[in-house]
């Protein structure tokens, strides 16, 4: 089962409700919308797709199949921008 991380070597700052980074390697700058920046914060530790999902539910009022869809897709983009990583 995969699982997932932050990026330690992102340097972040939360502003209000949204998170900023920046990727000090790339120099790339990244903004998270108060959703994405609740499923960054879940990421701070190792967690797995369906135990991220689980946590979501309990959180947003969202059908199954779009949580997963939704974040599948963000995590996607996350690790294609190197902000997170898979773990073994």
């Amino acid at each position: 089962m995969e699982r997932f991380i932050q990026n330690k070597a992102i340097v972040q700052s939360k502003i209000g409700e949204e998170v900023v980074m920046l990727d000090m390697e790339s120099g790339f700058y990244f903004g998270l919308n108060s959703v994405a920046s609740v499923i960054w914060g879940l990421l701070a530790d190792e967690i797995g797709l369906e135990a991220l999902i689980d946590q979501l539910m309990a959180q947003f009022n969202v059908e199954r199949s779009v949580c997963e869809a939704d974040t599948q897709e963000l995590l996607d983009q996350m690790l294609d921008k190197n902000i997170i990583r898979k773990v073994a």
